[in-house]
């Protein structure tokens, strides 16, 4: 009995939108349902390709470049839904379209600066606008690579 609960709880939790393998063994058992069972579920489910987390990471690497997030964020966020690291290599290795990194945080760092004289800046100001402007590429997950390049940009 409990094998067919932990599927129409699985399946019912897949319906409102895709999650990823541990999301769903997480879901189970905090629905009671005991670990063998809903290990069984979900490898069904898996098997049948209603759960997939190489194809859940490509559609949320593309999810996070819509929403203008860098390549470290987006690895970050998948690794806490419980997507393996090598699983995540494997979905953006598969991804055909990669936006630029380095022009999607330009993009970003223009649009913050685009009111703003910098040349009419004090050094106080500038220093600030940098500070801003590096904290919010980072916590979109650009590497301090390209966040450091686009900060001496400014300067």
């Amino acid at each position: 009995m409990e094998m067919k609960d932990a599927r129409q709880l699985a399946a019912s939790y897949l319906n409102v939108k895709p999650r990823t393998r541990m999301q769903l063994i997480k879901h189970l058992k905090s629905k009671g349902i005991d670990e063998d069972a809903a290990l069984e579920a979900v490898d069904e489910l898996e098997q049948y390709h209603f759960i997939d987390d190489v194809e859940y990471s490509k559609m949320y690497f593309r999810y996070g470049f819509d929403k203008g997030r860098g390549i470290e964020r987006i690895r970050r966020e998948l690794s806490q839904k419980g997507v393996a690291d090598d699983v995540i290599d494997e979905a953006y290795e598969q991804l055909e379209d990669v936006p630029d990194q380095y022009e999607a945080a330009m993009d970003i760092a223009e649009a913050m600066i685009d009111d703003a004289d910098v040349k009419a800046m004090s050094y106080e100001e500038r220093r600030k606008l940098q500070a801003k402007v590096g904290r919010r590429l980072t916590s979109r997950g650009f590497s301090s690579d390209i966040v450091y390049d686009i900060i001496n940009r400014i300067r």
